[in-house]
């Protein structure tokens, strides 16, 4: 009997473990599952250029989904190709119940629900005609998006957090702008010269509508047993094959005929250096680092074979030169570049000048290695008798220990104890590859290969990262060896107990990865699972900022920068002794305390005391608290805690701010206007207040007010969304409306009869709708779409326009007056002074804000001889004048007197609705 239960276990095991259908583990499980795949299901596939792509030996990303669903799952399920710019309608008129390979997306988590990853993407921005080598590059230039929010989100929360903006426009194809920036995950496919890496997108998964929500956790029972795996493989293989295609595309007729003959290429390394560029593995003895695992990429990638021919001799430029291999890594120096050819840089390193503590410090000479970049650089900037040439590396530390020589230029720090030398950075050196001048061909064909087939900062960080394991591998094995001796010279009880503590040494060691490798706080991971697991901790958390530090590292250098990281990181651990402390990014801090905020706030006044390069320099930081109860979320108290922190940035008043009930309460409904405003803004709508000509008594036209009424909050005033729609970049959206929305009620009037002589409505754009490329295209369309004369439009502008870019401004200003549009010039005086520009601007007419007639209240023999000046000088400008918040009869009276032409304000009317304005407009014969 027992026999016949172990060979049913097995029977089971072997039918899960190796069938080609997916088989639920229970019975309850399965038939759950059975009347699931009873189901009909509509599946969009996105019609995406890098999901369709396939090659003779590589299948499509979106024919493994429709393999891995159909064939795998066995689900009745129907593809329809959809794309990302309709796909939200696709689910409101439910033509389809889920889509594959979409990237997790908040904007879906309404209508959606989605499985594990995947596989992730990185998000980039590249370009073939506009250099790009930093964020900054991007600072306020036009970026064209897939119709995909989460890429969107995603880039502009990173350029926000660098104090950066850019102009996103989605487009269906991103090949016909592959001339422009263009934000994509699959650089690759457009060939681009510049680009960088902005970061990772989210993972990539299979959504589905509620009504399916029980086919998840099968979908990710099935992708964890086999399917992520062969989706990680293909999606591997494509990125290969298009990296090898798009290389062999750009060679020569020439090249290609050389690499099909071409022999596997022998690279050499130099023995003496132990750099990031290579160095020999203590572990396995074979050379590791950049360059091997940048000629590993290229094997894999693109076939070039290389073999490694360095040995325990010395290899220099007179091997590469008598032809023993053919390329070896080095730095390209003048006097190497008269005999050899080099490659595109792949890497820089530094230099360092070492010293020693009691060595003669009055000493110029210096220690370099033969041949070596140190040799050419020492050469650069000293004279030949105060350099001093050395075969190897010990006989030149040696010498430099016995004060023969006063310093030594070397690029690997890490050979000398800090304790005991003074380690100076001197300069970073390019490294390349180098060739034999005969070699032209080969050294281009590597160029190629490095542009098409070779992210180096990637590369880079994988490399560094392989190197910190190297060193812990090699503290370990020492570790254990240590271990054995005394594991040998004790008895079996002893021999378990030292296991246990090597095995709870290695738990240690694999938490210190977990670990910022700088500050040696926890990092974002860890603090990504202490929010997930600790959400009944109640406190406060807190969230820091510092501030000009980009200033710092930018001017002082990284190095100096990670000094004053590492201070102000002590100073928090040291305070904050029983909390946690996390470095999150950059100069960003979380921390979580069980102490009240009255407490961490008194804590933080105090780092004046204990970080001295903080305070030489000036450096400060904001700070949000927030109070975490037990009914709230550690992720949601922090988020409180980062707007509070976001707060203080703009108040600039104080350095920290509480979110207290108050706060949240403004906070949550800005979120709420948000929302509604991201999901629709059709519930804006423009108010008219009525504009008078003092000479005539009749109404001229009207200022176009934006008001927003929403289902959800009922009326919101323009002093909450506009603020928000300003915050969040979309008050262009806004503006655009009330624009539309004043053009189609000209053409209302016009239609209906009504004369319009010298009639003009009004609209306001901000400044960041100014900014924007399309202002005059959108502007003209609009006039030219429902027939409407420009001189019917009067578009109004504000001081805190002056600054942007003044050339830019004024053939904006000038393009909408070439429309026959009227520019006016809205609040004048309630900001910064612009009379001097005055002159300059294309302007019509200027508008005095209503805090001109207010001083007269508060002085009133001042203010008129203030409001006489200033219409005197706008007349003698020959601008018309309005003057706005008109409320009573003395100062209606008073505006007489000075002769200003049109008047607006509650003693005429409020802003009314666009039926009761047209009634106004029909009692004048205009």
């Amino acid at each position: 009997m027992i026999y016949r239960f172990f060979a049913l276990v097995f029977f089971v095991f072997f039918n899960f473990a190796f069938s080609e259908v997916y088989t639920p583990e229970n019975l309850k499980e399965k038939e759950e599952f059975q009347k699931l795949q009873k189901q009909k299901i509509i599946i969009g596939l996105i019609d995406e250029p890098f999901y369709n792509l396939s090659y003779p030996d590589v299948q499509s990303l979106n024919g493994t989904a429709m393999n891995f669903l159909k064939d795998y799952m066995q689900l009745d399920v129907v593809f329809k190709t959809v794309s990302y710019k309709d796909l939200e309608n696709d689910f409101k008129s439910a033509t389809i119940d889920g889509v594959a390979l979409i990237p997790k997306n908040h904007y879906y988590d309404k209508i959606l629900d989605f499985s594990d990853s995947i596989f992730s993407e990185e998000l980039f921005v590249i370009s073939q005609n506009t250099p790009i080598n930093s964020l900054e590059d991007l600072n306020n230039r036009i970026v064209y998006t897939p119709y995909l929010m989460s890429y969107t989100n995603i880039f502009k929360a990173i350029l926000d957090n660098n104090g950066l903006f850019a102009y996103t426009i989605p487009v269906e194809n991103l090949a016909n702008y592959d001339d422009k920036l263009i934000l994509t995950t699959n650089p690759v496919l457009y060939k681009p010269n510049y680009g960088i890496k902005i970061g990772h997108s989210s993972g990539v998964t299979f959504g589905l509508s509620h009504k399916f929500s029980t086919l998840i956790p099968f979908i990710n029972d099935a992708l964890k047993l086999k399917y992520r795996e062969i989706f990680l493989n293909e999606f591997n293989d494509l990125s290969r094959s298009i990296s090898y295609n798009n290389f062999y595309t750009s060679l020569t007729s020439k090249e290609r005929e050389y690499l099909k003959t071409l022999p596997p290429i022998r690279i050499a390394y130099e023995n003496r250096t132990n750099s990031l560029v290579s160095y020999k593995s203590q572990v396995d003895n074979t050379y590791k680092g950049l360059a091997p695992n940048l000629f590993k990429v290229l094997k894999n990638n693109l076939n070039i074979n290389f073999i490694d021919v360095t040995d325990d001799t010395n290899k220099t430029s007179d091997n590469l030169k008598n032809n023993e291999f053919d390329t070896m890594v080095l730095s390209k120096t003048e006097h190497r570049s008269k005999e050899f050819i080099f490659s595109e840089k792949i890497y820089e390193i530094g230099t360092y000048i070492i010293t020693l503590d009691t060595g003669p410090s009055s000493s110029r000479t210096i220690g370099v290695l033969r041949d070596n970049v140190e040799e050419h650089l020492a050469r650069r900037y000293d004279v030949d008798s105060n350099i001093v040439v050395f075969d190897n590396l010990d006989s030149m530390i040696k010498a430099l220990n016995k004060g023969e020589i006063g310093n030594l230029l070397v690029t690997n720090k890490e050979d000398f104890d800090s304790n005991k030398y003074h380690i100076i950075p001197f300069e970073n050196i390019p490294v390349n590859l180098m060739f034999n001048k005969d070699d032209v061909t080969l050294r281009n064909i590597i160029n190629k290969a490095f542009k098409h087939s070779i992210d180096l900062r990637n590369l880079t960080s994988v490399s560094e990262l392989e190197r910190d394991l190297e060193n812990k591998t090699i503290y370990l094995r020492d570790k254990e060896i240590r271990q054995m001796l005394i594991l040998f010279s004790i008895f079996f009880i002893f021999i378990i107990l030292t296991s246990l503590i090597y095995l709870y040494k290695e738990r240690l060691n694999k938490k210190s990865l977990l670990k910022d490798s700088l500050t040696n706080l926890p990092n974002r991971f860890i603090f990504d699972k202490f929010c997930s697991e600790q959400n009944s901790l109640t406190g406060s958390t807190f969230v820091i900022d510092l501030n000009s530090f980009k200033n710092i590292n930018d001017s002082l250098g990284h190095e100096f920068g990670d000094t004053i990281l590492k201070e102000f990181a002590n100073f928090l651990k040291n305070s904050f002794i029983d909390s946690y402390i996390f470095r999150i990014s950059g100069d960003e801090f979380y921390g979580f305390s069980f102490e009240n905020s009255e407490t961490i706030i008194n804590k933080l006044k105090r780092y004046k005391e204990f970080c001295p390069t903080l305070l030489k320099y000036n450096i400060t930081f904001n700070l949000g608290v927030s109070h975490k109860t037990s009914d709230i979320s550690l992720a949601t108290s922090f988020k409180y805690s980062d707007l509070a922190m976001l707060e203080t940035k703009k108040e600039k008043s104080i350095f920290y701010k509480i979110a207290d009930k108050k706060f949240i309460e403004k906070m949550d409904r800005e979120s709420s206007i948000l929302s509604l405003l991201k999901e629709d803004i059709s519930g804006i709508y423009p108010m008219f207040q009525p504009k008078y000509c003092l000479k005539t008594n009749k109404i001229i036209g009207a200022e176009a007010l934006a008001r927003y009424n929403s289902l959800e909050l009922g009326p919101i005033g323009p002093f909450e969304f506009i603020p928000i729609a300003e915050k969040y970049n979309f008050i262009h959206k806004v503006d655009y409306k009330i624009a539309k929305e004043s053009i189609v009620f000209i053409k209302e009037l016009l239609d209906s009869g009504v004369c319009l002589n010298d009639f003009k409505i009004s609209f306001n754009l901000s400044m960041k709708t100014f900014k924007r490329d399309d202002l005059i295209t959108i502007i003209s369309g609009l006039l030219s779409y429902f027939k409407v004369p420009g001189k019917y439009i009067e578009i109004e502008i504000t001081e805190s326009i002056f600054v942007l870019d003044m050339k830019d401004l004024i053939t904006k200003l000038k393009a909408l007056k070439n429309l026959g549009i009227q520019i006016s010039l809205d609040d004048f005086t309630a900001g910064h002074s612009t009379a001097g520009l005055l002159p300059l601007l294309p302007i019509d007419i200027v508008k005095f804000d209503k805090s001109l007639l207010d001083s007269l209240e508060v002085n009133k023999s001042k203010g008129e001889i203030v409001y006489k000046n200033l219409t005197s000088l706008i007349k003698d400008l020959n601008f018309k004048i309005v003057s706005e918040g008109v409320e009573t009869k003395k100062q209606l009276e008073f505006l007489k007197f000075l002769k200003v032409d049109y008047v607006q304000g509650y003693y005429f009317s409020k802003p009314i609705s666009k039926d009761e304005f047209t009634m106004e407009v029909k009692k004048y014969d205009l």
